[in-house]
């Protein structure tokens, strides 16, 4: 019989395209995986791996592989994840679960602190990651559980094995130098920032998606000048009078003097912040443990997110 392990190896494989990647997903040493695939080879009679450059595809054998044992350990998931519940006791087990960098510093961070108190057999691992690479590592098995965001009414891809629930809105400020022309208002529109020069966060990311979106409402494009992802350059830049940035209230740090948050209207910048994991995990006492505590951290940090229309 084809043992499990070697399936799930057999996937990460294909996940990461490289050995190196599946022994780092799973823990392992790359010796260990090229180890284990090698006896699933000599068990199914056949190659499951090509070696195309640094890296390796599937056969169409391992793609067979992979495809049919899908199903099977989703199924063994669900059953593992169920375990606890049924058996009652302290939380245990280990949960990977991946964050966009806000929410790592104002979510994560703290709920971890109180988890590692309340929950000591309990073992939360965190990568930081965007959220359409979080969502794809949660939908193909690369982690647990996910937090991501989306902005306004921009959807995000969220295939239908997974179950999404939201953990409140967070809202975005425009930040602008102490010195500039706007800074002492009480807010401001897009449209009085539209010849202002912005630095945003790279193309493809959701924070550029909701940038550039907020001025197609008005028919303009932002002039960006300048590309960080991370948002402590954003405030440097316009500590220096360089730029202006849309930057998240949620763990944002401790502005300088010479940087101003002003609320943005016309529209309002919000976000959704969601936590995603697979329906084969719903079962699991850790997933919904960590659910729990990122609920409780949320109400103090972001508003609640509107009713659903009737």
């Amino acid at each position: 019989m084809i043992a499990v392990e070697h399936l799930v190896t057999l996937s990460a494989v294909r996940r990461t395209g490289s050995i190196g990647g599946a022994a780092a997903e799973l823990g392992y040493t790359p010796s260990a995986v090229s180890q284990q695939v090698k006896r699933l080879e000599r068990r199914v009679g056949g190659a499951v791996l090509d070696r195309v450059g640094r890296g390796v595809v599937l056969t169409e054998l391992g793609r067979h592989l992979v495809d049919e044992g899908s199903d099977i350990l989703a199924r063994l998931e669900a059953l593992e994840s169920g375990l606890g519940r049924v058996a009652g006791g302290p939380v245990t087990g280990a949960v990977r679960l991946v964050a966009f960098s806000t929410a790592v510093r104002g979510l994560v961070a703290p709920t971890l602190r109180r988890l590692r108190m309340q929950e000591p057999l309990l073992d939360v691992t965190v990568v930081e990651h965007d959220p359409h690479e979080a969502i794809d590592l949660v939908a193909s098995g690369g982690a647990d559980a996910a937090l991501v965001h989306n902005w306004g009414d921009l959807p995000l891809p969220f295939p239908a094995h997974v179950e999404v629930v939201t953990l409140g809105v967070d809202t975005a400020d425009v930040l602008v130098p102490a010195d500039h022309p706007l800074a002492g208002a009480a807010s401001a529109s897009a449209l009085e920032l539209a010849d202002a020069e912005w630095v945003c966060a790279p193309e493809g990311s959701v924070c550029h998606g909701w940038l550039t979106h907020m001025f197609d409402l008005h028919g303009r494009r932002p002039l960006i000048r300048h590309w960080s992802m991370e948002f402590s350059s954003h405030v440097g830049l316009v500590a220096e009078g360089v730029c202006v940035s849309l930057v998240p209230r949620l763990g944002r740090e401790l502005l300088p003097p010479s940087v101003v948050a002003l609320p943005l209207t016309d529209p309002v910048p919000t976000r959704r912040v969601m936590m995603t994991w697979r329906t084969s995990m719903a079962p699991s006492p850790a997933i919904a443990r960590v659910h729990e505590a990122l609920v409780a951290e949320s109400a103090g940090r972001l508003a609640p997110p509107a009713p659903a229309a009737p």
